[in-house]
């Protein structure tokens, strides 16, 4: 258990240390913007690319993989949609978006990070496969659904169109489409080019968990609250149970990939779940207080589950 909090505790250290800045004010209040259009726009699409270029085209789209985590995901979904929808008694948006919390991963931030050096670096490959099957099915089905209040009869086609919009112009999805091309054909890049990308894709790690600590600080957030904990608890421990389950019964995947479904299922909300229910006008502090908590709480139930899984480091 030592070996695994050495190895995780300075991820979530870096984490600590951007909430740290912006509660003391070290960064000026447009930090979190610009930090993420770094991470989001330039170092990660780089970091993606040079690992999809190097990396046999069969393993990016790993299709078993792809579908054990879309499962996954899309099943987490239907039970809170449902659960909130009249359980709770609330609107589909607000249904929607809270469902989308406990079902979306921070992945992209923080999973390229980490998972590598609990598993190895063959781990990027199923990470990049299952990513996929949130960033093009769980995300689009979410914002779908949130859109239903608000598509003034023109149905589900349209909700489904506009989500599908907003889901393609996201840079992580074209930089694992266009290094598979390189992979598929077998070409690299000239090597300056490829310099440059390694040098900004090598940041992406600790740029990102520093950014995740930065957006965490928000004064005025309430989040000892009983929907957030109920969703922290289905974030933490539901969420990476039914990956197990599905991944290893329904799909019968090897031990890195039921490994890498699992602990890519055990990390906190994903940030960007804040921003999509900010726009459409839902309940957003809610999320914001589920990701602050569920990243405060990952550090031991990550950390457990790692042991729980008898994961070898060091």
């Amino acid at each position: 258990m030592l070996a695994i909090i050495n190895v995780t505790a300075p991820f979530f250290a870096l984490v600590l240390c951007g909430f740290l800045a912006a509660r003391f004010r070290m960064l000026p209040e447009n930090a979190v913007p610009a930090l993420n259009t770094f991470v989001l726009y330039f170092a990660l699409p780089c970091m993606l690319f040079r690992f999809s270029s190097g990396t046999p085209f069969a393993q990016i789209f790993n299709l078993p993989v792809f579908a054990a985590y879309m499962v996954t995901g899309l099943s987490m979904l239907a039970i809170f949609v449902v659960s909130i929808r009249f359980a709770a008694g609330e609107g589909l948006r607000e249904a929607a978006f809270a469902a989308l919390a406990v079902s979306w991963s921070n992945w992209g931030y923080m999973g390229f990070a980490l998972l590598p050096s609990m598993l190895g670096q063959a781990s990027l490959a199923p990470l990049i496969a299952a990513g996929m099957a949130d960033l093009l099915v769980l995300v689009s089905t979410a914002l779908a659904l949130a859109s239903l209040e608000d598509s003034g009869g023109q149905g589900v086609r349209a909700a489904l169109r506009g989500a599908a919009l907003r889901v393609s112009k996201n840079p992580l999805i074209w930089s694992v489409v266009a290094g598979a091309l390189f992979s598929a054909f077998e070409r690299q890049l000239p090597m300056a080019a490829d310099t440059f990308a390694r040098l900004l894709g090598n940041s992406a790690g600790p740029v990102a968990l520093f950014t995740i600590g930065v957006s965490l600080y928000r004064p005025g957030t309430h989040p000892w609250r009983g929907d957030v904990l109920m969703m922290t608890g289905a974030k933490l421990l539901l969420h990476p149970y039914l990956a197990a389950l599905v991944a290893m019964y329904l799909f019968g995947l090897d031990k890195l990939q039921v490994g890498t479904l699992v602990l890519m299922a055990a990390m906190p909300v994903a940030g960007t779940v804040f921003l999509f229910a900010e726009r459409q006008g839902a309940n957003s502090e809610r999320v914001a207080a589920a990701i602050l908590v569920t990243t405060a709480l990952a550090f031991f139930s990550f950390s457990a589950l790692c042991w729980a899984f008898g994961i070898q480091v060091g």
